[in-house]
């Protein structure tokens, strides 16, 4: 079994978790869209830490990922095949285990550029214009 323990030790089952840039998405099969979004979205307290485990085994730790930017819902996905057994309901003829999917994507916060301090700008400014400068030498 697969879970993300929140900063708050509540716990959720999740079937992976996959980063990328700046976002983790948090697959979990579950129909239940209403308590998903409650877990995630407006709580920054619950999900400013994520350790991600495989059993008892820590897998990675997710820090900052306080923003839910979208919640993707696909029902009646196909999760296994028995190819063992034999169904003639099935698409593949095989029998076949399916759950509801939910991917919900975090993302950091933006920092504002207001939090970019005034010596922050001047350096920038004057990295600028060395640049400029030395493209015009050329």
């Amino acid at each position: 079994m697969n879970k993300i323990i929140f900063s708050d030790e509540s716990d959720l089952e999740v079937s992976n978790v996959i980063k990328t840039g700046n976002t983790i998405k948090i697959e979990i099969d579950s129909g239940d869209v209403n308590s998903i979004i409650q877990k995630f979205n407006n709580s920054p307290d619950k999900t400013s830490v994520m350790r991600y485990y495989a059993g008892i085994d820590l897998l990675r730790g997710y820090s900052g990922y306080t923003e839910m930017a979208s919640l993707q819902y696909v029902p009646h996905v196909t999760t296994s095949v028995d190819y063992e057994t034999t169904d003639d309901t099935t698409e593949s003829g095989f029998a076949e285990t399916y759950a509801d999917k939910i991917t919900v994507t975090m993302q950091k916060p933006a920092v504002p550029i207001s939090s970019v301090g005034t010596d922050e700008i001047a350096e920038i400014k004057e990295d600028i214009q060395k640049i400029n400068d030395a493209l015009e030498g050329m």
